[in-house]
């Protein structure tokens, strides 16, 4: 493992040497031990492992797929918080700027391949939809039969630029009329709008030729949505379920487990 030669090549016509920057580790490689010292001044057990950590979004993947040792390529975790970020087990690379989608390598076989949008359940705020709100109009099974018949030509961003699936600082919001006669069909609307921006990210990592998606584990806020979860099943046309784990501590230490 070593830095990307691009990066190198910035550091040559800055006129800085390589070896100001640290040195690459696989994550989940020990890297040492605590010291008796160290134990001491943070109330940790002497000698446990040190292990080499990951970023948040990656650790949070692990969370929610557990079995790292398994995985397939099609895997996927949609997190649906404010944002909407996806993440796919890929056993080709891909990179493209003009779509906002990256890689990150996943053991030696694998690729982690996604994106994040602008576009998330942040919105619904925008819209005064509190918790409670949300609860009760979500116990309808049929909720996202009350959107409109073209609600996926609504792009549910808060601001102006978005990123993934479309890579375009200048696209603007469209949202649905803001009814307050009409709640339920108002979050339908909302939820389908949210789903589309899920469906064209998949679409675009399939596109640029990641591996076919097989199912996907929902994180964030919008998880414990039935209504929503099985319309996305429909929309995805793949199993998703709602991930038992998401917390990105917990991903961090099912990756370090791997190496002890």
């Amino acid at each position: 493992l070593d830095w990307p030669p691009w990066l190198f090549e910035a550091l040559d016509v800055a006129g800085v040497p390589h070896d100001v920057l640290p040195q690459v580790i696989e994550p989940g490689s020990v890297m040492g031990h605590i010291t008796k010292n160290a134990a001491k001044m943070f109330n940790l057990r002497e000698g446990a492992s040190l292990v080499a950590g990951t970023t948040d979004s990656i650790a949070a993947f692990f969370a929610c797929t557990h079995d790292l040792e398994n995985l397939t390529p099609g895997v996927a975790v949609t997190s649906l918080g404010s944002t909407t970020a996806l993440k796919l087990v890929s056993t080709i690379r891909v990179d493209d700027a003009s779509t906002g989608v990256y890689s990150h390598r996943l053991d030696d076989k694998f690729w982690l391949v996604g994106g994040a949008s602008n576009a998330g359940t942040r919105v619904l705020r925008s819209f005064d939809f509190d918790d409670k709100e949300l609860h009760s109009l979500s116990t309808d099974k049929n909720l996202l039969s009350y959107a409109d018949v073209d609600s996926d030509l609504y792009y549910p961003l808060i601001d102006k630029g978005e990123r993934f699936p479309i890579n375009d600082p200048n696209l603007l919001p469209r949202l649905p009329k803001n009814d307050n006669k009409d709640r339920k069909r108002l979050l339908a609307n909302l939820l389908v709008s949210i789903s589309r921006v899920e469906q064209l990210g998949y679409k675009a990592l399939a596109d640029l030729g990641a591996s076919t998606l097989t199912s996907v584990a929902t994180a964030g806020g919008g998880a414990a949505n039935e209504p929503w979860r099985h319309f996305r099943a429909q929309q995805l046309g793949v199993p998703v379920v709602q991930a038992q784990q998401t917390d990105a501590a917990y991903g961090a230490a099912v990756l370090a487990l791997r190496k002890l």
